[in-house]
């Protein structure tokens, strides 16, 4: 018989709000710390920070109320990975502890237009319950559903070998604790949320799965198309459910239980009624199973491996963190963008609210108590003004802006057509050093330099390998090292000397050994690459990529020095003298950018910047988008995040 609410869904064809029921997870962490050691300061720069520290001893991590199981997960693993990263040396995250202090409520939430479509369906006209009183009951009754399935929900969720293969049992009052309604702080009266105690999985580093909460939801709106339970028999079904959830929780982890074959049978019959996504799908299949097979559990996975709770932590734990070490990449985003990444570590560690917007547009809303800001790819605000976005994507308008300035720019011209492009060339170009680039920025890309004056066929290949959409810039050479300066609130945060693509020889390898040696250390934005320019590069020197270089012989891949095409790069943010920073924050502040990367040709980082000494000094390039990872990573020099400069500069002005 299908209650009065679930006809109303029915009949209003509600259902498909089922995936707008949002879904959270509200962790409990202790990390296990050497005899001595202290858990690190938690920054908190908002209330609704992913993690948050709740005692000199533990931290809590509250995500997002998402209506993406999987994006729930995400956030829960880039947290876990901060935290882990944060620890001491020796500090682990266990996956039991004694005292039950590392534990997980999944926070459910109908969403908010089902209480309004199905309060308006009613038609009341004055004489039922007010809105407050109506959503509530329809919360009481998807609790009680979810206290009759605590047989089924305790197989899947709750029962683990964890005390001498026993379930964890948070309190005494156990049906309060494992099923909880949830009050709106600002409305008491008003039910916000249902929580729901499960145990962590301890196979997965986030502690729970995406197909562990997709089959929640559907537990949910399950709850709320059965019947209601009668007032007179309901504490009789609540203690029988519990009492049944119980005895599984103290059963052997790897028997049958007969009584839940029914439950799941049920549960199958109406998803097939209500219809199935790819996702959904797969989470009911993986816990049908498990109830078919209890050897396949949790509880049954880890009894049948590991004899008690000491021999299964270690192994345990170390599986999981694996998924929390890597070195690149932030776990649960690891296909944004560099930028985006180094920008969410820094974020996640100082306690800033962050949503994201968009994966594949890298899009990010960062909020503390009293501000937000948006940001794209991780340094784009809304503080860049549009027309200096522009204006710094094209090198020739750059270069007037710079040069109005009174900044040293390199002589040059754009040419859109190759036969003035090469009657230039006979005329003047062909005996000089030259740059040719396209006017576009191009990060480095089809940028070719050249310090002996190029033959007329090289500077033809050159120019169409440079010529795309917006035309050439041939350019004087300036003599000196390409520096990189990263600008942020008109203060220089990073100074990085770079050089052109290159391996050097130890007498034995190949140079296509020694690349993919050197690409192994390598974080891959900065790999190096065998493509056309570098063989290109490799015939000028008269060797190929099989070449077995002497000991100390340096064979260079391209022409120009720029990191994304593999270039090295040596940190000398405290080397430089401090005029060129001056200088670079001159060049930011002529293209309007209070966050910009300046690349400088200097003839000597040591001797300071004099305007009128020329050629001591050139600037190349104005980026309205630093690169974030670039100082976190050099080949030389000390490493360090200027992410977090970047969230100072933007959360410490009104």
């Amino acid at each position: 018989m299908l209650n009065h609410y679930w006809q109303l869904i029915q009949k209003n064809n509600l259902f498909g709000l089922r995936d707008d029921t949002r879904i959270g997870v509200i962790r409990t962490v202790k990390p296990v710390l050497a005899e001595g050691e202290q858990l690190p300061v938690w920054a908190n720069a908002s209330r609704h920070a992913l993690v948050q520290q709740v005692s000199a001893t533990m931290l809590q991590l509250t995500t997002p109320l998402l209506d993406d199981p999987s994006e729930v997960v995400a956030y829960l693993r880039a947290g876990l990975s901060r935290v882990w990263a944060a620890l001491p040396e020796n500090g682990k995250l266990p996956v039991f502890t004694a005292g039950l202090e590392n534990n997980q409520r999944i926070r459910i939430v109908l969403p908010e237009v089902l209480f309004e479509r199905l309060y308006t369906a009613e038609n009341f006209q004055g004489n039922g319950p007010d809105y407050v009183t109506y959503r509530n009951q329809i919360y009481d009754l998807v609790a009680d559903g979810l206290i009759t399935q605590l047989p089924l929900l305790t197989y899947l969720f709750a029962a683990s070998p964890a005390k001498n293969g026993r379930a964890f049992w948070p309190a005494p009052d156990q049906e309060r604790q494992l099923v909880q309604k949830v009050s709106d702080p600002d409305h008491l009266a008003r039910t916000l949320a249902l929580d729901v105690a499960v145990e962590l999985d301890p196979y997965a580093a986030s502690g729970v799965t995406e197909q562990m909460l997709n089959f929640l939801i559907d537990s949910c709106w399950l709850a709320l198309s059965q019947p209601a339970i009668p007032l007179p028999a309901a504490a009789e079904v609540r203690r029988h459910s519990l009492a049944e959830a119980q005895k599984i929780a103290a059963g052997d982890p790897t028997a049958p239980v007969a009584s839940l074959t029914a439950p799941i049978d049920a549960m199958a019959v109406w998803l097939n009624q209500v219809g199935l996504t790819p996702q959904r799908k797969q989470a009911f299949e993986l816990m049908q199973s498990r109830v078919l097979k209890p050897e396949t559990t949790i509880a049954g996975q880890v009894a049948a491996a590991y004899h008690d709770i000491s021999a299964a932590q270690t192994p345990l734990a170390t599986q999981a963190h694996a998924d929390l070490s890597m070195e690149e990449d932030l776990p649960g985003f690891s296909n944004l963008s560099g930028n985006s990444q180094a920008l969410l570590q820094a974020v996640i560690d100082s306690g800033y609210q962050w949503t994201l917007l968009d994966r594949e547009q890298n899009i990010l809303q960062i909020a503390s108590d009293t501000q937000r800001h948006v940001l794209i790819d991780g340094a784009l605000t809304s503080r860049t003004p549009a027309s200096a976005m522009v204006v710094a994507e094209h090198r020739q308008a750059a270069k007037k802006m710079l040069a109005a300035a009174g900044l040293p720019v390199a002589r040059g011209a754009k040419f859109t057509r190759w036969p003035e492009a090469k009657a230039a060339f006979e005329q003047s170009f062909a005996r000089k050093s030259i740059v040719v680039k396209p006017e576009q920025r191009s990060h480095g890309l089809a940028v070719e330099q050249f310090a002996v004056p190029p033959t007329a066929k090289q500077f033809a290949q050159a120019f169409h390998a440079a010529n795309q959409d917006h035309g050439v810039l041939v350019e004087m050479m300036g003599r000196g090292t390409t520096y990189h300066f990263t600008v942020i609130g008109r203060r220089v945060v990073s100074v990085l000397e770079n050089a052109a693509a290159n391996v050097v020889g130890d007498g034995r390898k190949s140079i296509k050994e020694l690349i993919a040696l050197k690409n192994g250390k390598r974080p891959n934005a900065r790999q190096l690459k065998l493509d056309e320019t570098a063989n290109r590069q490799l015939k000028l020197q008269s060797v190929t990529m099989n070449t077995v270089l002497r000991r100390g012989q340096q064979i260079f891949l391209a022409s120009a020095a720029h990191p994304q095409t593999g270039g090295d790069i040596y940190d000398v943010t405290t080397e430089i003298d401090p005029s060129y920073n001056q200088l670079a924050v001159a060049a930011a502040d002529a293209l309007e950018l209070p966050i910009a990367a300046v690349d400088i040709v200097i003839d000597n980082l040591y001797d300071a910047y004099a305007a009128e000494h020329e050629g001591q000094a050139i600037i190349i390039s104005v980026d309205p988008i630093p690169d974030l990872t670039l100082p976190q990573q050099p080949d030389m020099g000390a490493a360090h995040s200027i992410a977090p400069a970047l969230l100072t500069y933007l959360f410490s002005e009104k």
